[in-house]
Order: C-alpha cells, then sequence, then structure tokens
C-alpha cells in the first residue's frame, strides 16, 4: 500500500488533426469506415487500461486513481455534457437492448393504446416492445420517408390519430444515415401527448442533442460506436420527469441504497437511473469508456461532431467524383457521418456485396445494409485514407 499512486495518462489536443490516426492502430493496415457498426480500441485507452490494471495489481479494489465512485462521476459528467442534462439522469448498463428492456418492462401503457417505432428500426428498439402486443397495445412502424421533412408528416399523421402512448425512435437511421429533427420530433410529441423515447446508439456523439430543449423521457445508447467505448458496455437516461415515482420491475443487490451494506434488507431504491445498474459491474469497461471520453472530451466533443462531418464530406466528394449516388443527396443541407451509397451512374457498376468484398480484401471495412453500401469515417480517418478507398474503389469500376 505503499507505492505511489500513478498518474493518470493526458491526451493531447491536436489543434489540428494531422497524425491523430495514429492513436488508432486499426488504421494503419486498414481503412476502418464501420465506426457506427463497432470501433477498435485506440492506444490511449489500452495506455488508460494498462495504468489502472498495474495500479489494480498492487492495491486491488483500493485503487487511489481508479476508485468506483470516481469512474462514474466521470462517465456521468461526460455524457451529461454531451446531452446537456444533469449526472443524476445518467445510467450505466450493458447495451441498448437492456437499458430498452429494463424500461419497457417497468412502465405502464393502457390497452387500446399503440407504440410507433421506426420502419426498418435496428432491433435493439423493437424486440423490447413486443412483450406489449400481448396486452392490448400494438406495435406500428412510421415510414421513414426520403427526406426528413417527409418522416416528419409521416410521424404528423400517426400522431394525430391521438391513440399513439409512446414514439421510440432512433434520431439517425442506422442503414441510411437519414438524421430527423428532434426538436420538432419532441414538439410533434407534446402536441399529441407523447411520450418520446430514443435509441440513441447512432446519435450520442454524432449528432447534437439538447435534452435540456428537448423533452426525451428515456433513452438507451451503445458505447462502441461515436463515443469510441468497448462491447458491451451502454448506458441510459431517464429524465427527472419520468423519473418521479418510477421502479424497475428488476431488483439487484445494487439497486437500494447504502447498497454495501448487505444486511438488514433493503426496501428503498436508489434514484432512477441508478436502479438500471444491477449488481456488480464490469469495471474494465468503464475505464475503457472513460479512457474514450476523457479522450473526446479533450479534443471537444462538438469539434469531434464537426470532424466527422468534414471526412464524411471528403469521402462523399470523393464518391461522387466516381460517379456514385449517396441517401444523402436528398437531404444536402443535413449532416451526417452515415454515408449511404444507393447506385452508380452506370448501373451495372453497383454491386453492394461485391463492392464491399473488394474493398475487405484491400482492408477497408464498410457494411452492407438494406441494399446499400455503408461508410462511417471517425476521426481516425485522414485524407490518406480517403485516398486510398478511393483507389481501390476505381479498381473495383475499372473491373466491373
Amino acid at each position: 500500500m505503499s507505492e505511489t499512486p500513478s498518474v493518470i495518462p493526458s491526451f493531447p489536443p491536436f489543434s489540428n488533426w494531422k497524425g491523430i490516426s495514429e492513436y488508432f492502430p486499426v488504421q494503419k493496415e486498414s481503412v476502418w469506415l464501420n465506426y457506427c457498426g463497432t470501433t477498435p480500441v485506440s492506444t490511449y485507452a489500452i495506455e488508460m487500461m494498462n495504468v489502472y490494471l498495474q495500479e489494480y495489481a498492487k492495491m486491488g479494489i483500493f485503487t487511489p486513481n481508479f476508485s468506483e465512485p470516481f469512474i462514474k462521476k466521470e462517465i456521468r459528467q461526460y455524457i451529461a455534457e454531451i446531452l446537456h442534462c444533469d449526472p443524476t439522469e445518467i445510467g450505466i448498463v450493458h447495451n441498448t437492448s437492456e437499458g430498452m428492456n429494463f424500461y419497457s418492462h417497468s412502465i405502464q401503457i393502457p390497452k387500446a393504446k399503440r407504440i410507433l417505432v421506426l420502419e426498418n428500426e435496428y432491433p435493439s428498439n423493437v424486440y423490447p416492445w413486443e412483450h406489449w402486443q400481448t396486452k392490448g397495445v400494438s406495435l406500428h412502424f412510421v415510414k421513414v420517408g426520403n427526406t426528413p421533412n417527409e418522416f416528419l408528416e409521416n410521424l404528423k399523421q400517426e400522431l394525430e390519430k391521438k391513440d399513439v402512448f409512446l414514439l421510440s425512435l432512433s434520431p439517425v437511421h442506422w442503414c441510411t444515415g437519414v438524421v430527423f429533427d428532434m426538436d420538432a420530433v419532441s414538439k410533434l410529441c407534446e402536441r399529441f401527448d407523447t411520450k418520446l423515447v430514443i435509441d440513441g446508439s447512432q446519435a450520442v456523439g454524432h449528432i447534437p442533442l439538447d435534452f435540456s430543449k428537448t423533452k426525451v423521457a428515456f433513452c438507451a445508447f451503445a458505447a462502441w460506436k461515436w463515443l469510441l467505448g468497448p462491447l458491451g458496455l451502454g448506458v441510459i437516461y431517464i429524465s427527472k420527469e419520468e423519473s418521479k415515482g418510477f421502479q424497475l420491475v428488476f431488483k439487484g443487490q445494487a439497486s437500494v441504497v447504502n447498497d454495501s451494506n448487505y444486511f438488514p434488507y433493503r426496501d428503498e431504491w436508489k434514484p432512477a437511473a441508478e436502479q438500471f445498474e444491477q449488481s456488480t459491474i464490469n469495471f474494465n469497461d468503464w475505464i475503457y469508456f472513460y479512457a474514450s471520453l476523457k479522450m473526446l472530451s479533450t479534443l471537444g466533443f462538438s469539434r469531434v461532431q464537426e470532424r466527422i462531418y468534414e471526412v464524411a464530406g471528403m469521402l462523399k466528394d470523393m464518391l461522387h467524383g466516381l460517379g456514385f449516388a449517396l441517401e444523402s443527396d436528398a437531404f444536402p443541407d443535413v449532416k451526417t457521418g452515415i454515408l449511404a451509397i444507393t447506385g452508380h451512374k452506370k448501373a451495372n457498376k453497383f454491386q453492394p456485396e461485391l463492392i464491399q468484398s473488394h474493398l475487405k480484401r484491400n482492408g477497408i471495412i464498410t457494411a452492407v445494409r438494406l441494399g446499400r453500401l455503408r461508410m462511417a469515417p471517425h476521426i481516425g480517418i485522414e485524407e490518406e485514407h480517403v485516398n486510398r478507398v478511393k483507389s481501390h474503389l476505381q479498381t473495383y469500376l475499372d473491373q466491373v
């Protein structure tokens, strides 16, 4: 116990973005363009984990620089800064599905009401609501449309039926990259007395979200996408208003106040957001996530978002130059970091699975979703990577 405590490593602020890819080893041998899917670890997170594990090896749970209360406080403050909310409204879970299920099974919805979700939504925001169909509540899908404005009109038509109790929406569509106007969505929900729930996995860290202005009851999202966190860690937000009288259907060791004292058994529950943290957590993941958030905070959360758009813009210009068409061409004024390629000026050349396979053989990682080739860059992508993608796409086009 006499060892000198280690120092939490710092991250350089990078006045410009040149060289930042060195902190993402995956970019040395490949070009990772699936940051809206999963994100490889940064060397900074590795360094932080090493420091923690060395300290833990010497002092166990008494590590002076990485106590659970400190790391939890830091994570909640970082997320609160991103979402413009109070840290007490933030809880840490394992994934979106877990958070959504906990919430869905703990609320009450009157019979004959409807739950509305997005057309072609990710399963984490569909399956948790299905149990309501056996309880007299129906689950319906709202059409995405071709533009954000068309979606708003489709949503308005559904809400005008005045039977939608809850709308659970992803602010960014995971397949197409279309970004919805959440202020307008929130106002529509308030107008028609509909509760707004958000699957934030494709939004948090990608687009601006301000829960001090946008009325959201509940939100769940994964840590391993735009926030560069570890697989198997997620976050929930539950508003103070929604917290009033809220109690999870599940009760675990850590659900109650003063949970470190095991006897006598307790009935007094923790505040709503903390109820989602049921018991002993994977603290290694918390350290990883803390490192990623500290890195993004050092760079500036809003500045990171703008860099994502900037790199996406470089890719977009390159793709247009090669004759490709994008989903976002229908909404050019809306910023998005997800590029969904929908076609080519020579129709026979757009074969998304073949393009994906060709790129993967050359170390470029993309995804195919709903017949579109999807690219999603982050701060680890620099101009040299865009040029590498261009070169291999050109080779593909010359061969087809």
